[in-house]
């Protein structure tokens, strides 16, 4: 088993990625970028283990335990429930599932509620992508600029008003964090 073997949704679950393609992304692209968030909720890792060092550090672990090959994993997760949960260096959890793509058997995304991570709604991680294209210096929109947002360009409800906000600037501020 090796890190290619990892299945990851960096855009879902891991703030260095998201804060590294905001640069990449502009109001006009955003909508097509934040499909594959769909409308559940997810968690985003915010700590400080990078990409490749979270992957390598999950290969590292899963070959401790003696898995070398998919067959292998897959029998493990069986024995184990269907799903494995491991602590990192960083005292973050993980869960690794089965994967879906050929080649990448290992699906891996941050335990709920795990340590270095926020619980996020997939519509308010959208609305602050754009909020944060919109306003890149953090600062937040009046009710009615920050529903024509919503509206007109993540196609999604009004909200009631902004102290009902509270968690969308909390995400935005993690963001934002270096």
């Amino acid at each position: 088993m090796n890190t290619s073997n990892i299945l990851f949704n960096a855009l879902k679950h891991h703030r260095g990625y998201i804060h590294r393609e905001l640069g990449n992304m502009t109001l006009d692209t955003l909508p097509e970028k934040v499909k594959v968030l769909g409308n559940s909720q997810m968690d985003i890792y915010y700590g400080t283990l990078d990409m490749p060092a979270l992957f390598s550090e999950v290969a590292a672990k899963v070959q401790e335990a003696g898995i070398t090959d998919e067959a292998g994993y897959l029998r493990w997760l069986k024995d184990n429930g269907g799903y494995i949960e491991m602590t990192l260096s960083d005292t973050s959890r993980w869960v690794l599932l089965p994967g879906i793509e050929p080649g990448r058997y290992v699906h891996l995304h941050p335990a709920r509620y795990s340590p270095h991570s926020m619980r996020v709604k997939a519509t308010v991680l959208k609305t602050a992508l754009a909020c944060l294209l919109a306003w890149p210096d953090g600062s937040q929109p009046d009710l009615s600029t920050l529903n024509q947002l919503r509206k007109n360009i993540l196609r999604l409800s009004p909200v009631k008003d902004l102290d009902s906000c509270d968690h969308l600037w909390e995400v935005i501020g993690m963001l934002k964090a270096d």
